[in-house]
């Protein structure tokens, strides 16, 4: 449970990985022809602060990140809960048609202030999330979620998401920060990491989900009625309103500030407990996960990032990594 760094071997069942992690509590990978991905992956955070999603997979079912967003070429088969209007490109056609979605001048000049937009269109060419170097998390927003950016990227009204300054790197940072479970799909998004998913793009099996929060929360303070997770400084009265997002369970546990070896990580069949009827039908029967809060900024170049809670984060880049590309062997994408 403590905050490790250095080599870590790590065992899941039949599995074992050994990699380098700079964060808190292992994760572990489903073969292990996958710890030969994670010490190439090692190499990357050793020569850089990067923070990486880990996990502990004892803790799956009981209370027990820095990077950058890439475009993947030669994607393979979107999961079947994206319905995309597009394709995700190979890296020759990203550096050409959709450099507007990693170069910072190219991304202003084509959105002019529209995040909602530029949301939706990482979502829809398949973007995958490249954390520490090689660890691909494929960017799914969930119905809700896309309906609603729909709306407010048409009107572009003062609804617009918020990229934070460079000076707030971290979300204890942001104005008016308090470790709850407040979101508001502006400055502060509801969203998980999930794992062993067969079709996530980047070759992985790592989706990283955007879903819809109950706009209408507010902060109460913490008694019998209105309960939060461990460590909280306030409660927070928002509903379980996305069908696929946050369950009221979720909501009223969430301590995303803590390192993830001590929370509660969910299987399909606690997810569908609580709320989520088709998790295991969109995103497989073996996947599992663990809900963070995110927001965005920018850093001292105005690339964006994709920051949650705990400090992992991502930011748009062209094309996949060497650690992508091995991974997409890796694992047959």
């Amino acid at each position: 449970g403590e905050e490790v760094h250095g080599f870590v071997l790590l065992s899941d069942n039949n599995s074992t990985s050994l990699y380098q992690q700079q964060c808190t509590a292992p994760r572990t990978e489903q073969t292990m022809t996958a710890a030969v991905a994670f010490l190439f992956a090692s190499a990357s955070c050793a020569l850089s602060p990067a923070l990486a999603f880990q996990v502990n997979s004892s803790a799956i079912g009981s209370n027990s990140a820095r990077s950058s967003i890439t475009i993947a070429a030669s994607q393979p088969t979107p999961l079947t809960t994206v319905a995309s209007s597009t394709t995700a490109t190979t890296a020759g056609d990203a550096s050409t048609d959709e450099s507007y979605l990693y170069v910072p001048s190219e991304r202003d000049e084509h959105y002019q202030g529209n995040i909602a937009k530029y949301l939706l269109d990482l979502d829809d060419v398949g973007a995958t999330l490249d954390f520490c170097g090689g660890m691909m998390f494929h960017l799914v927003l969930s119905d809700k979620l896309k309906s609603h950016l729909q709306t407010i990227s048409s009107n572009n009204n003062n609804n617009q998401p918020v990229i934070h300054p460079a000076t707030q790197p971290l979300m204890n940072r942001t104005p008016d920060y308090q470790k709850s479970a407040a979101a508001d799909n502006i400055s502060i998004f509801h969203g998980r990491e999930l794992r062993k998913i067969p079709t996530a793009n980047g070759g992985m099996g790592f989706v990283l989900q955007l879903s819809y929060a109950d706009p209408s929360g507010a902060a109460s303070p913490i008694d019998v009625s209105h309960v939060a997770g461990k460590g909280a400084d306030t409660a927070w009265s928002g509903k379980a309103l996305d069908p696929q997002g946050w369950s009221s369970e979720e909501i009223s546990t969430y301590d995303g500030w803590r390192g993830d070896s001590f929370r509660q990580w969910r299987k399909g069949s606690m997810y569908e407990a609580e709320g989520f009827d088709s998790f295991s039908t969109e995103f497989g029967k073996e996947a599992f996960g663990l809900n963070h809060r995110f927001f965005l900024h920018l850093d001292d170049r105005e690339r964006m990032w994709l920051s949650a809670e705990d400090g992992c984060e991502g930011t748009p880049s062209e094309g996949r990594s060497l650690m992508g590309k091995l991974g997409g062997i890796l694992f047959g994408k």
